[in-house]
């Protein structure tokens, strides 16, 4: 039997504590109008058709009852991870507004949780982690992830392994009745395939060498070019310096934001009829204020997430820069076959 959820959606999205995108007053219109929308398909036994929408009211507006009546649809449709995860998500918004949903939303996922697929996946030690990406689905698995039995929904799954220099590795994995868990695991990655030299065509294996030259001279067939390698390490550390401090700017306005957030906040909450009272009522100066406690929020997140970005990029930059620059000698000559003419090229590091 699916359990009702109550509370107006435009009350939840107004007490939601953390807003994770920049919202306008047509965001929330468009997000209320999505939610009436998908409620209705909820009500009529369309479950398939009403989770997209809830999904996108709630990316619109994040609140608690958007985020239950998610969970709820997801359930209905057999997507028993996502279903779980909406709903601890919405344990977690109601235990800090001390909702008594906390409880509701607490037991629904408890009882999901003994029916989950779990998908493992695993990569073994031999494998340089450096450049190395993992994605589940298009979705990046961390680090952290790996090795552990993760929550999914029932069906298949398509795990994608890149790393710099070796050829992308596509793996797929099914979960569902008949199998409960499955594991993938990436044992090796596979070199890329290069020409031999010994392979190049006579014309190019015989091209003479010659005294790499100070200057550079337009290339010829069978003469290497000389190419001097700037030393960009330098340039690429004060970038990297630069980004961060970018970075650190970014978090000050965020947190400046955030105090401005909480303090409009704070002052929509009152006895008088003009502003909030317990049970989230409120007059146009209320609301007026819980507005603008929601935009200077949108600044804020917006400055923490683009501050903490740009101050990880600029020290990844600083770090990675190479510490000093080589010569790099490249030799390019014409090649000709029965299928055709090419080119022959040979660098020296």
């Amino acid at each position: 039997m699916r359990t009702r959820l109550s509370a107006p959606f435009l009350a939840a999205f107004l007490m939601a504590p953390h807003v994770a995108q920049a919202q306008s007053r047509e965001d929330v219109a468009r997000a209320d109008a999505m939610f009436n929308a998908a409620k209705a398909l909820l009500d009529a036994g369309q479950y398939t058709d009403a989770c997209p929408k809830f999904a996108e009211s709630k990316r619109l507006a994040p609140g608690l009852g958007v985020t239950l009546y998610l969970a709820d649809c997801y359930e209905h449709i057999g997507r028993t991870a996502s279903a779980w995860a909406e709903f601890r998500a919405a344990e977690g918004l109601a235990r800090a507004r001390n909702d008594k949903r906390a409880d509701v939303a607490r037991d629904r996922a408890r009882t999901l949780e003994t029916t989950l697929n779990r998908l493992t996946i695993t990569v073994s030690a031999t494998i340089a982690r450096s450049g190395l990406q993992v994605l589940r689905d298009g979705v990046l698995v961390p680090e952290d992830e790996w090795g552990l039995a993760v929550p999914v929904d029932p069906g298949d799954h398509v795990v994608v392994v890149s790393a710099p220099g070796r050829p992308t590795r596509t793996m797929s994995a099914h979960v569902g009745a008949d199998a409960r868990t499955a594991t993938v695991r990436i044992d090796a990655l596979e070199d890329v395939v290069t020409p031999s030299p010994s392979a190049a065509t006579p014309a190019a294996a015989s091209a003479p060498p010659s005294t790499p030259q100070a200057t550079l001279e337009p290339a010829l067939p069978g003469r290497p070019e000389q190419v001097p390698a700037s030393n960009t390490g330098s340039v690429q550390r004060w970038f990297g310096l630069g980004l961060a401090g970018a970075g650190v700017v970014g978090v000050g306005v965020g947190s400046v934001f955030g105090f401005i957030a909480m303090s409009k906040r704070d002052q929509s909450n009152g006895s008088s009829g003009d502003l909030c009272n317990a049970n989230d009522q409120c007059g146009p100066s209320g609301l007026s204020l819980r507005q603008d406690a929601i935009s200077a929020s949108n600044v804020a997140n917006i400055g923490f997430i683009a501050g903490a970005v740009a101050l990880a990029g600029g020290i990844v930059l600083y770090l990675t820069a190479p510490a000093s620059a080589k010569t790099v000698s490249v030799t390019v000559a014409p090649t000709t076959s029965s299928n055709g003419g090419g080119a022959f090229v040979q660098g020296a590091f």
